[in-house]
């Protein structure tokens, strides 16, 4: 189900209002995960009212704009779960959501991006796998990832959602 997006804005005499408030446009059910696109920050389309709707609705960017930023909600399905990844869905999953070249192709989840991102975990658990090791986080735990190789595991039996704040640093291109 899209998660519920809230956005406020300025009118023309500098009162703020409601802009949008309804379930986001930016819902990707791509069988093997869910994410909710909430906003995406784009600099180089700078729009102070808010009256276009940044997300992308037919395809998303892992990557923030350079210079902008990425509000998303991420569910993570449990590992035992995605034993029926096939290459067509992997196809199917590519036409929606852009990955640039930031995946490891010999070791799927695996990636790195030129970003700081700050991750929330909402519900469930996952683990957080690093070259040097990985950590168990549950709800409630925050994730400062600093363009480190990187990947989530959800080696649980129930779905874990994070909410992930991606921004586009100078410090990490």
């Amino acid at each position: 189900m899209p998660t519920r997006r809230v956005v406020t804005g300025n009118d023309a005499r500098g009162k703020s209002y409601f802009v949008f408030d309804g379930p986001t446009p930016g819902h990707l059910d791509a069988g093997v995960f869910q994410t909710d696109e909430i906003w995406v920050d784009d600099p180089a389309q700078p729009d102070p009212d808010a009256r276009r709707d940044p997300v992308d609705v037919h395809r998303h960017h892992l990557m923030p704009p350079v210079g902008g930023s990425t509000v998303r909600i991420f569910t993570f399905p449990p590992q035992a779960e995605m034993s029926e990844i096939t290459p067509e869905l992997v196809e199917r999953v590519r036409a929606r959501f852009d990955t640039g070249d930031a995946m490891e192709e010999d070791n799927p989840g695996m990636h790195t991006t030129p970003t700081i991102d700050y991750g929330i975990i909402l519900s469930g658990e996952i683990d957080l796998e690093v070259d040097a090791g990985e950590v168990h986080l549950q709800a409630g735990d925050v994730v400062v990832q600093r363009a480190t190789r990187h990947a989530w595991r959800n080696r649980g039996d129930r779905l874990c959602n994070v909410a992930f704040i991606l921004i586009s640093s100078p410090n990490y291109r």
